[in-house]
């Protein structure tokens, strides 16, 4: 059963975030990274929304979550086309394919700086 504190899905999105830049600054492939960049965005949304209603939320869709951070902030909406790009890495980075997902060093860096933004959002919304 996942946690309902909102406090520990930031903690868990913050080893998805360590663990981005660590294979980042190994080069190690882009597309595990923005797997774990993914991953941190989904913590820190699902974190949220635990914080301003007290549920957690089902699903990994970025979209629909960052849709349900709107109903509480409406500037959420600024990163509705960044969670469609990053909502990619959730599914085609972690299973081989017949035409694979390559993901570019500048969508690597792109991922970390949308994690950057959507995370001092929050901050700015609830504290750290």
């Amino acid at each position: 059963m996942d946690t309902d504190k909102y406090n520990e899905w930031f903690i868990m999105a913050q080893k998805d975030l360590r663990s981005a830049k660590i294979l980042f600054d190994h080069d190690a492939d882009n597309e595990i990274v923005c797997f774990h960049c993914q991953q941190t965005l989904e913590k820190y949304l699902k974190g949220y929304l635990i914080a301003v209603t007290g549920e957690l939320q089902e699903g990994h869709n970025l979209l629909k979550l960052c849709k349900k951070g709107m109903q509480h902030d409406n500037e959420f909406n600024q990163f509705l086309k960044d969670m469609a790009f990053v909502n990619a890495f959730y599914i085609e980075t972690r299973y081989p394919a017949l035409d694979p997902l390559v993901v570019s060093k500048e969508d690597t860096e792109e991922c970390f700086r949308i994690v950057d933004r959507v995370l001092a959002r929050i901050k700015e919304l609830i504290g750290s």
